[in-house]
């Protein structure tokens, strides 16, 4: 009990510099998350979990009074350390391709400066060359969840192929929530790429998203509240993104009843 009491008030004290309004915001927002991220803290650097814990397949990092939590896997468990070394290998392969085409491409261009005194640009072998296995891993291992509120207007970018579309099982009045799963796409030069999944939940009276496309491979979300904020906490919207699987799972797990109260609650202390 005095565990509890104590992680309690944690939750819930202010932090120094951070109004009581947004503290309760936070606090209650991770409060309502908790069932979805059973996970343990990161030690102080982020490197590994607290303990050395080598069972969970996550860790979390966040500073308290942060708007951002960042979930990472755990580089000490046996599956996540499976799952890179098999990505590596395909990593491997990418760049030894790029390697081979580098290297014919310098020996055809050596030749070509032989025949004609002109030289020619090589293309070199870059982080690109890791191709769309490196761009997978990096988004599958990780998820961040942002949260803001009293805001003017909200903006997200959305990188990928697929425009965001709503969830229409999302079961609670005053919400919409905007999805892209994790997928491959081609940029406007034909390259692909590897876009992780994102989620975004706008919770609010009168607010509502728009979708634009500002080019091949990126989206734009928008929405404004037609409540002014000074009214209190009239919307309140999270961005979850990054491991397509633990993005689906953050959504099922959390407490919406419990943010969404949060709403009325600090509407009415207004």
């Amino acid at each position: 009990m005095i565990a509890i009491a104590a992680l309690l008030a944690l939750l819930t004290a202010p932090v120094a510099g951070q109004d009581p309004h947004s503290a309760r915001v936070i606090a209650t927002v991770r409060a309502a998350m908790a069932p979805a991220l059973p996970f343990p803290d990161t030690t102080a650097d982020g490197s590994v979990p607290v303990n050395n814990n080598t069972e969970a397949l996550w860790m979390i990092r966040t500073d308290q009074g942060d708007q951002t939590i960042d979930v990472y896997a755990n580089p000490l468990n046996e599956v996540v350390q499976l799952r890179a070394t098999r990505a590596m290998a395909q990593i491997d392969t990418n760049i030894q391709a790029a390697q081979r085409r580098a290297t014919a491409q310098y020996e055809a261009a050596v030749a070509e400066a032989k025949r004609t005194g002109r030289s020619q640009a090589v293309d070199g072998v870059s982080l690109n060359d890791e191709g769309v296995a490196g761009e997978r891993i990096d988004a599958e291992s990780h998820a961040s969840i942002t949260v803001e509120f009293d805001q003017r207007e909200y903006r997200f970018l959305v990188p990928g192929g697929m425009e965001p579309s709503r969830v229409e099982a999302f079961p609670y009045a005053d919400s919409v929530v905007l999805m892209v799963p994790g997928h491959v796409y081609k940029d406007e030069a034909g390259t692909e790429h590897y876009a992780e999944s994102h989620r975004i939940i706008l919770l609010g009276r009168n607010l509502d998203a728009k979708v634009t496309k500002q080019r091949d491979g990126l989206y734009a979300v928008t929405a404004v509240p037609t409540t002014p904020a000074t009214a209190g906490l009239d919307s309140l919207v999270l961005h979850i993104r990054g491991n397509s699987e633990l993005v689906s799972d953050i959504l099922a797990k959390t407490n919406w009843s419990q943010v969404l109260e949060l709403l009325k609650q600090e509407g009415r202390r207004h």
